[in-house]
């Protein structure tokens, strides 16, 4: 009996690892497998979908205004994206805003962003129209939204002006205090120290 029952527990243990090793090799066979978390500023990891493209973690600096809207202050985030997704990222952490207490979120909470491509240098980013319609600051607002986005941005090395859109479309201004019908270089001044 006792020789038995140590015949059936070796018999279950190696039909298990005979299936986990099946399972292992469909699963490399299909394409998929599971995220690894990257460390560092623009690591990825080796996790790649049906399109081939690796997924990433990064973390990216994204700039809010302080409480008093005299700057704009550098926040790491980290966003998980494939590589042709990072800016749309960047973008929607900025959206995100933040917890801490001493800065504010400047973008209207019911603006959506539609698109962001970059090409030549110049990041066009697409909001739908309430990016607009939404907008209650003044100058020191417009200043302040407009230079988050544009500093975000060109963290990358590879952006060096941001046009904003709406609704796929350019515009003159948010409300008429910056202008935003040609692409917006780093707004550096605006940062502090």
């Amino acid at each position: 009996m006792r020789l038995r029952n140590i015949l059936a527990i070796v018999l279950t243990v190696l039909c298990v690892a005979m299936l986990a090793g099946c399972d292992e090799q469909s699963k490399a066979g299909s394409g998929s497998s599971s995220a690894a978390v990257a460390s560092g500023s623009s690591s990825s990891s080796a996790s790649s979908g049906a399109a081939g493209q690796k997924a990433a973690t990064m973390d990216i600096s994204v700039y809010y205004p302080d409480v008093n809207a005299t700057g704009l202050v550098a926040v790491t985030k980290t966003v998980k994206a494939q590589e042709a997704d990072k800016y749309q990222a960047a973008v929607e952490a900025l959206l995100a805003g933040t917890d801490d207490k001493k800065l504010t979120a400047v973008f209207p909470k019911k603006a959506k962003l539609r698109k962001v491509s970059v090409s030549g240098g110049v990041a066009k980013v697409d909001f739908d129209k309430n990016l607009i319609s939404g907008f209650v600051g003044g100058s020191t607002g417009e200043e302040m939204l407009v230079g988050s986005l544009v500093n975000t941005l060109t963290e990358f090395p590879e952006i060096k002006k941001v046009q904003i859109l709406v609704e796929g479309k350019e515009i003159d201004s948010l409300s008429g205090h910056l202008d935003l019908s040609k692409p917006v270089e780093r707004m550096s001044e605006l940062i502090k120290k």
